[in-house]
């Protein structure tokens, strides 16, 4: 006597990566990421020295950090970035 066979079941299931919503989620990374970067300002602009200089009042330092952090967000986010993946 032969003993009982036992079902096999092969579901049809994608795997995480091939779903449609996660290409979609991927994608708006994608986009998103590109859309950041494309508002780099150029990195020789944000070291240059000759930009430098003491401001007269804490109101006029305070009004250049918050000019300098919308000016070059993107370029703060990255160096962020950068030093958080090496540490």
């Amino acid at each position: 006597m032969s003993s009982p066979t036992i079902p096999v079941s092969n579901p049809q299931t994608q795997s995480p990566v091939a779903t449609p919503a996660f290409r979609a989620f991927l994608s708006r990374i994608s986009t998103s990421t590109r859309q950041g970067f494309s508002q780099r300002r150029p990195w020789s602009e944000l070291i240059d020295r000759n930009y430098l200089a003491r401001p007269e009042s804490l109101s006029e330092a305070a009004t250049r950090i918050r000019k300098n952090l919308s000016y070059f967000k993107v370029n703060y986010i990255t160096l962020l970035a950068l030093i958080l993946a090496f540490s």
